[in-house]
């Protein structure tokens, strides 16, 4: 997959998410979004001046949302272990996923799973796992 083809299954899969933005008083997509982009953009603030990531701190912090959610549905066991040094976007993922409000498998039917699985985060940037060298631009 090349950077537009990233970004564009990224921002299904979020678009995905768009029921969460009414549902209840609380658009629980933004609030998870805003948690990511606040710690995308301290960390991106400790990289390098060097460093150019191919991908927005926006990008990135979709597909962490979009991780977050994915981790929640393949997930049936949630200990409260698991919130030690997690993320809120974690937590607000699970507790989504118990809600009966939410029907997260009807938001992500169709959505390209397999893709999705094969893109991976280091250090600021987002790649393919399967031949982990960096997205061309």
């Amino acid at each position: 997959m090349n950077k537009k083809q990233i970004s564009d299954l990224i921002n299904e899969g979020f678009g995905n998410l768009y029921p969460l933005t009414y549902a209840t008083y609380t658009d629980y997509r933004a609030e998870m979004l805003d948690d990511e982009l606040k710690q995308e953009k301290r960390h991106r603030a400790f990289i390098s001046v060097a460093f150019k990531p191919k991908f927005s701190a926006s990008i990135v912090s979709k597909y962490w949302v979009i991780l977050a959610i994915r981790t929640a549905m393949l997930s049936d066991h949630f200990r409260p272990r698991d919130i030690l040094h997690c993320k809120k976007s974690y937590i607000l993922a699970h507790a989504i996923k118990d809600d009966d409000r939410f029907d997260l498998d009807a938001m992500f039917d169709g959505f390209d799973w397999e893709a999705f699985e094969s893109i991976d985060y280091r250090q600021g940037d987002l790649f393919i796992k399967a031949d982990s060298v960096e997205v061309a631009a």
